[in-house]
């Protein structure tokens, strides 16, 4: 299971998202007390900005052409799903 935390400009991909709520493939958590830096909220001191900086740094990352190849075999998933 993975989670994420996303904001939805558009009333038809909430639907969409809604409708794969519907089939059990997801399932939506209204409100989530998640507190990191990297969505809305209270503003970083210099240190917290620089320990998530540091932090950021030191986490794998991955390269360009690993991450399209991802999005596009999870792309096809959904689009099967969502038709």
């Amino acid at each position: 299971m993975q989670t994420f935390t996303i904001s939805i400009n558009s009333n038809t991909a909430l639907k969409t998202l809604r409708e794969l709520e519907e089939q059990h493939l997801i399932s939506i958590v209204e409100k989530n007390d998640m507190d990191s830096p990297a969505i809305p909220g209270r503003e970083l001191s210099l240190i917290q900005f620089k320990k998530w900086i540091n932090d950021a740094e030191k986490t794998s990352t991955v390269s360009f052409e690993e991450a399209k190849s991802i999005w596009a075999e999870k792309k096809k998933q959904l689009k099967k799903i969502t038709r």
